[in-house]
């Protein structure tokens, strides 16, 4: 059994809205000097004629705002785990040019990694199957509980709002820890016990449908406690098994979620276009609210999603059991579509289950 940290984590990272007070506290703003500079590193991979899967960090050289990058990765990395930059001028830029330029910022933080079976290592996230439970979670517009991803670092950068709703949500996994360390220490128990979770039917070739490992909520390596976290997932898991959660179980999953979703702990606001979120995956939980659009080329809401890996040799110490895939990110697998196939999806229609 996992052993459970019973110390609240004293650390910038176990941050609550009501601490940080308005969104300036995690606020960065870039100035010209910085699209100067990514303009120029832009200009220099056109002329190359490189795609955006090719580019590395050597070839978006940034070195007028190298100072500037690597602040904002030691804040993900090792302070308060979350950054919102203002602003890139994605209405100025073609689409393809915001991509490249994304992209070439996330090099500079970290390795981009595969997003789906379809193999998207910069994730679209858009409304293609509209309320459609079976459709992975970034392409829909359904309502998302607060919940991790499969990466180190999770970067978001809004390229157009949805016609209503939609604000983005964050949380501090950290600051749930410390909440329920006080209140309710009985269900830290389970959550560093963990759960089987459900591959959503991505899992890559000799993988089974469910991890034959309980991936563990939280847990802790070296004094650095990590969250994992997709409740949905937990839910599917136990409906393709034919297995139940105790009342232990789910007490401690209700808990964790009703903490996650306090107003004086999560923050919410809308993603204005050009601003660009980066945070740590592994203590900073997120989430959106639901939202109707206009569908289309121009028109749907829009954001452009990266699952960056962190530098070798600068990596958070972490349980390997909270990995769902064997590798990091999900394995490409020559899929035209996110559209999960099989039955075990009963617990996330809505209405059943928030997820």
């Amino acid at each position: 059994m996992a052993e459970t940290y019973l110390r609240p984590v004293e650390h910038p990272s176990a941050w609550t809205s009501a601490g940080l007070g308005s969104l300036d506290a995690i606020g960065v703003s870039w100035e010209r000097r910085h699209i100067d500079a990514l303009e120029e590193a832009y200009e220099g991979v056109a002329a190359a004629g490189l795609s955006l899967d090719r580019i590395e960090r050597e070839h978006f050289p940034l070195p007028a705002i190298a100072d500037d990058l690597r602040a904002l990765y030691e804040e993900i990395m090792w302070g308060r785990g979350i950054v919102l930059v203002d602003r890139l001028p994605v209405e100025d830029w073609p689409l393809e040019k915001t991509e490249i330029v994304y992209w070439g910022i996330g090099a500079h933080l970290g390795k981009g990694r595969s997003q789906s079976a379809m193999g998207d290592r910069l994730g679209h996230v858009v409304n293609v199957g509209g309320k459609d439970h079976k459709e992975r979670a970034y392409r829909n517009s359904l309502p998302l509980t607060l919940h991790t991803d499969a990466c180190d670092i999770l970067g978001m950068l809004s390229i157009r709002k949805g016609s209503s709703g939609g604000e983005s949500q964050y949380a501090s996994a950290l600051a749930v820890h410390n909440a329920i360390l006080r209140e309710k220490p009985e269900h830290l128990g389970p959550l560093y016990r963990g759960f089987r979770y459900h591959r959503f039917g991505e899992e890559g070739p000799g993988e089974a449908p469910v991890t034959g490992h309980r991936v563990p909520v939280l847990s802790e390596r070296d004094g650095h406690v990590t969250c994992r976290y997709v409740a949905g997932y937990i839910y599917m898991a136990c409906e393709e098994l034919g297995e139940e959660l105790s009342d232990e179980e789910r007490a401690a999953l209700a808990y964790f979620d009703d903490v996650a979703a306090r107003p004086e702990v999560k923050l919410e606001f809308m993603m204005e276009p050009g601003w660009m979120l980066l945070c740590n995956n592994h203590t900073t939980l997120h989430a959106r609210a639901g939202f109707d659009d206009e569908p289309g080329a121009d028109t749907g809401r829009m954001l452009l999603r990266l699952w960056l890996t962190a530098r070798e040799g600068e990596r958070r110490p972490i349980d390997r059991a909270i990995e769902i895939y064997r590798s990091d990110g999900i394995d490409p697998q020559n899929r035209p579509d996110t559209r999960y196939r099989g039955d075990a999806t009963d617990v996330l229609k809505p209405g059943v289950l928030k997820y």
